[in-house]
């Protein structure tokens, strides 16, 4: 027989251990109030334990609908939840941003306790914080999504002007066959350049984007950059402004050119035509590089949401160019793993300026 003292033990333990749980933990006894509330549920519903021990399920029910943002539709699934008839239950629900202004998903799940001969004694609420879970959700189901659509559309026109060149009945002449034959090729490389985003994107997501760094002359790597995209347009011209003295920076010259070109290209979809200017100046222990464009501008409140993958601005311009919406989370990727930061500055109307910062390489000479 246990002694008193190792019974007192034993409940410490499993109170410590109810209260170290990585999920929220509440427990209603069999007079339908809140009895237990640990630490994670403190957190995660930011209700203490001082407020919430004692409550009716009712009164619990309402405070937890006021942290929600559909109110309505938690109070109805919860009551019905804790019905004497209900079984197992489990709901999402979606908080109101907190103090850090983020939102999150919390998964309720709500079960009968039962003593051992099967009688309920009680009932318990396990809250768990599935937030990255459903964003990995909404990640996959996007990227499906995306994939599907942006991969159709080069292959069918793979796949039509292939077929077209087959066939027997006709007979084409040599400048024909060459369009052809130039837009099987462009669709090829716009195939490639989707499967690449979508790899650079997997490994920046896993923290494994190789970064081999070099001390390297960005004057040189800019004007490549820009005569090498100057060839995919006829209604741009390109102002390339550069410090008379510019020191070396220490990057990866390949994923820099990557960057440049995510973003020279996209000067180039965005805006109709007229000036796009790239643009690099020494502050301190770095450079700031930026590429402007005379496009329709970014709406104050996408700022900050046009690095984040899959983002797309609904508009005609995006219709018209398509994309994956994978460039500039690519680009905000390669920047970061350089230790410097990206972001954008737009005014409706007037068009768009992305800026980067890239650092410089030690004990170098200027160019």
């Amino acid at each position: 027989m246990a002694s008193g003292s190792a019974i007192v033990t034993d409940s410490r333990l499993g109170e410590s251990a109810l209260r170290s749980l990585v999920d929220g933990l509440a427990l209603i006894d069999n007079q339908g109030q809140v009895a237990f509330w640990n630490p994670r549920a403190e957190t995660l519903l930011i209700w203490t334990a001082d407020e919430m021990r004692g409550l009716r399920v009712n009164e619990m029910i309402e405070r937890v609908a006021g942290r929600v943002s559909a109110p309505d539709a938690v109070r109805a699934e919860l009551a019905a939840a804790f019905l004497p008839e209900a079984a197992e239950t489990t709901i999402d629900i979606d908080l109101l941003p907190g103090a850090d202004h983020s939102n999150r998903i919390v998964q309720v799940h709500v079960f009968p306790l039962c003593d051992p001969n099967g009688s309920q004694i009680g009932t318990g609420i396990l809250l768990r914080d599935v937030t990255r879970e459903r964003e990995s959700d909404a990640m996959k189901s996007q990227l499906l999504s995306t994939v599907s659509h942006e991969l159709r559309t080069p292959l069918a026109s793979i796949k039509g002007f292939a077929t077209t060149l087959l066939r027997q009945d006709v007979k084409w002449d040599e400048a024909t066959e060459r369009d052809f034959l130039r837009i099987i090729d462009d669709e090829t490389d716009r195939l490639a350049e989707i499967i690449d985003n979508l790899l650079d994107m997997s490994q920046i997501e896993a923290g494994a984007l190789r970064i081999s760094k070099e001390p390297t002359q960005l004057r040189q790597l800019i004007r490549e950059a820009v005569d090498e995209m100057r060839m995919r347009t006829e209604a741009h011209y390109f102002v390339v402004d550069l410090p008379a003295e510019l020191p070396r920076v220490l990057i990866d010259p390949r994923r820099i050119r990557q960057v440049l070109h995510n973003l020279i290209g996209n000067a180039i979809k965005y805006s109709k035509g007229g000036q796009i200017s790239v643009a690099c100046e020494v502050e301190g222990d770095h450079v700031v590089v930026s590429v402007s464009d005379q496009g329709d501008g970014i709406p104050a409140q996408f700022l900050d949401k046009v690095f984040e993958r899959f983002f797309q601005i609904d508009g005609a311009s995006t219709r018209r160019v398509g994309g994956s919406g994978l460039g500039l989370a690519i680009s905000r990727g390669i920047v970061e793993a350089h230790g410097g930061k990206i972001w954008v500055e737009s005014t409706v109307g007037q068009g768009s300026t992305f800026r980067f910062t890239l650092p410089l390489a030690t004990n170098e000479a200027t160019e």
